[in-house]
């Protein structure tokens, strides 16, 4: 497990890293609570193993801001390490966020069992989060959370003036691939072009299903023209792909996408997406498999 271990003596807190080295975890370890709320909100931790005492910061208050989301955080498993002359306050640590307490001096063997029993957890709550984040057919993020990681992507790149760009695909004549092939030749479709995406863009980049045979890739410090680039390799690739007939053969198909690009004024991905939208539908009309890049004044969108 990836593990953050925050204590503000340097020399507990060294102890304790190499004992969850040796035992095989990822550990990064800091002094500070504030900045333990800063990291989670950057990175991902599987648990957060704070002490009593985090810098200016009470254990307890750490706990409080990650569970609650103050922090804008992930969900972590929390583990508050207190003094063993503590003989109360167990309800209320638990109320304001831990999972669970461990006394100090930390046994070893003990702490080795709390971790084994804490991964458990983490590999339920990650397949939740998965279940409830992705597409079931595709394993790309489902609509609701596209939004949800695209808005906070666009932030990020208001906040830090970087640029940002969004592709949206649709899969031509689908509705003939399913009434002639059947659905399961449809769904295979749907799959081969999720596939074909994930190979075209960035790991960073974020890909989703928005439903039906329609996706939409966010591209990071991405222009224009880097978007367009992006964008005719999916469309190339995707001609030339193709399934495999239950029959025998392949049945090969076409993608047509627009292109939207981060303005000023953008408040949010919808916007962003509407644009995008507006110019698949022009490829749409042209004629498909073709891309086209938004409009200033494109503000409708309509039919795929």
């Amino acid at each position: 497990m990836r593990i953050l271990v925050v204590d503000d003596s340097r020399i507990s807190r060294r102890v304790l890293c190499d004992q969850l080295a040796k035992l095989g975890h990822e550990v990064v370890g800091i002094a500070e609570g504030s900045e333990a709320l800063a990291r989670c909100r950057e990175e991902r931790f599987d648990v957060v193993l704070v002490d009593f005492k985090a810098g200016a910061m009470e254990g307890q208050e750490v706990c409080w801001h990650l569970r609650c989301g103050q922090a804008g955080t992930h969900h972590v498993y929390l583990m508050l390490m207190v003094p063993g002359s503590i003989t109360g306050q167990f309800a209320e640590i638990i109320e304001n966020g831990a999972d669970e307490l461990l006394r100090k001096p930390l046994d070893e063997s003990w702490l080795q069992a709390r971790l084994l029993a804490a991964s458990r957890v983490v590999r339920m709550q990650r397949e939740l989060e998965r279940l409830a984040t992705t597409d079931g057919l595709t394993g790309a993020l489902n609509r609701r959370h596209f939004l949800e990681r695209g808005t906070e992507e666009l932030q990020r790149a208001r906040r830090h003036g970087r640029d940002l760009s969004l592709i949206m695909l649709d899969i031509d004549h689908f509705k003939a691939i399913n009434d002639t092939h059947g659905h399961a030749v449809g769904d295979e479709a749907i799959r081969t072009c999720v596939r074909t995406c994930r190979a075209m863009v960035r790991q960073s980049d974020l890909l989703g299903r928005l439903g039906g045979e329609e996706f939409a890739a966010l591209l990071p410090e991405t222009n224009r023209a880097g978007a367009v680039l992006v964008a005719n390799r999916v469309r190339g690739a995707m001609a030339i792909t193709g399934v495999v007939l239950p029959a025998g053969g392949p049945l090969h198909f076409t993608v047509s996408i627009g292109v939207g690009v981060l303005h000023p004024d953008d408040r949010s991905v919808e916007t962003l997406l509407a644009r995008a939208d507006a110019a698949l539908y022009r490829a749409k009309r042209g004629g498909r498999n073709r891309v086209e890049v938004e409009e200033p004044t494109a503000t409708t969108t309509g039919p795929g």
